[in-house]
């Protein structure tokens, strides 16, 4: 059945309402200032971050028959042949509540680093006749297997003794204990719409 208001309206738009575009109140996009923050989380530095919010986007007020010069008669029969389409249509007079959320995540990484001294081989490009990595050169520290082979590798053993008696340390088998270090991130997610 051809609708009366085919002519005046879009096929698909109800009578007297707009034609659904994405220009339309059902259609439309929200701005930031929109919305209404209802639930959030603390993060890390103790902010608060938004999880859900809502907007209300307002109705359409329909227009009556004798606005859009339609005969009721033939708008009572299109609308009783096509219930789907009057409800679409009333459903759009409506306010309607759009809801959006989001996750925050945190995730904790727990890093292992070895135990670092004091680098007595800081500026220096050789040590007794070995040329030094430039870690070893440019380094204000190091960890202590690193110092031991430099020192292994020059035969140095009175330097790594006057080293040792310098920074108060004692030789040992086991090197130090690595620290262990825990680096939490937080990850927050993009705004999805919940229908």
């Amino acid at each position: 059945m051809s609708s009366p208001f085919q002519k005046k309206f879009s096929a698909k738009s109800p009578i007297g309402g707009t034609p659904l575009t994405k220009k339309s109140p059902l259609c439309q996009d929200l701005k930031e200032g929109d919305y209404k923050v209802t639930k959030s989380t603390t993060g890390l530095e103790g902010e608060n971050i938004a999880t859900e919010r809502k907007a209300v986007i307002p109705g359409t007020p329909g227009k009556t028959y004798e606005e859009t010069n339609v005969d009721p008669a033939k708008a009572k029969a299109y609308w009783d042949a096509n219930p789907e389409k009057y409800e679409k249509y009333k459903a759009g007079q409506k306010d309607r509540t759009v809801t959006q959320t989001r996750n925050v995540s945190t995730n904790s990484e727990t890093i292992s680093s070895p135990k670092l001294y004091p680098n007595p081989f800081q500026g220096k490009v050789k040590h007794r006749g070995i040329t030094l990595d430039p870690t070893a050169r440019k380094s204000d520290s190091l960890p202590s297997n690193t110092i031991t082979s430099i020192y292994k590798k020059a035969k140095d053993l009175k330097g790594f003794e006057n080293y040792l008696t310098k920074n108060t340390l004692k030789r040992t088998k086991n090197p130090g204990k690595p620290r262990l270090t825990t680096r939490t991130s937080q990850d927050i997610g993009s705004w999805v719409t919940n229908k």
